[in-house]
C-alpha cells in the first residue's frame, strides 16, 4: 500500500507544480479584455480547481504515509507540512473566490484590474508556500 500512497503524493505534488506557474499566468490575464479574458480566467480558474483536488490528495496521502514510517518525522517537521499545506488551501481559495469576481466584472464590463492584482498576489504567496512545501518535503533533516 505504501507505494500506491507514494506514487498518488508525488503526482499530487506535480499537480501543486502550477501553483508555481501561477502568478505569471495571472500577470496574462492581467492584459487581455473581454471575451479574451473571460476564456483566459476560466482555464486559470479550472487550473486552480485541479489543484485544490490536488492538495487534498497530496494531504492524505502524506498523512496516510506518516501512520506507516518508522521512525516518525520530527513533529516540527509534520507541524510544518500542516500549516504550509493549510496556507497554500487558503490562499487558493482566496484566489477561487476573487477569480470568480473577476469573471462577474468582466462580462458586466466592469474594471478587472483590482482583481487581477489582487490574484498575482495571492498566487505568489501560494507559489512561495509550495517551493518552501516541496524544500522541507524533501529535506526533512532541515527540522530535525
Amino acid at each position: 500500500m505504501y507505494p500506491v500512497m507514494i506514487f498518488l503524493h508525488v503526482v499530487s505534488a506535480l499537480l501543486l507544480g502550477a501553483y508555481v506557474m501561477f502568478p505569471f499566468l495571472v500577470g496574462r490575464a492581467a492584459t487581455l479584455s473581454g471575451a479574451a479574458q473571460e476564456g483566459f480566467v476560466g482555464v486559470i480558474a479550472k487550473i486552480n480547481r485541479i489543484g485544490q483536488f490536488s492538495l487534498i490528495v497530496t494531504f492524505l496521502t502524506g498523512g496516510a504515509m506518516i501512520s506507516q514510517v518508522d521512525p516518525k518525522p520530527s513533529v516540527l517537521w509534520m507541524i510544518s507540512s500542516i500549516v504550509l499545506l493549510l496556507i497554500v488551501g487558503a490562499i487558493t481559495g482566496m484566489i477561487g473566490g476573487r477569480i470568480k469576481k473577476l469573471i462577474a466584472n468582466s462580462k458586466a464590463g466592469k474594471s478587472t484590474a483590482s482583481d487581477a492584482a489582487k490574484i498575482k498576489t495571492f498566487s505568489w504567496i501560494a507559489a512561495i508556500a509550495v517551493i518552501v512545501a516541496v524544500l522541507i518535503m524533501t529535506n526533512p533533516q532541515l527540522l530535525s
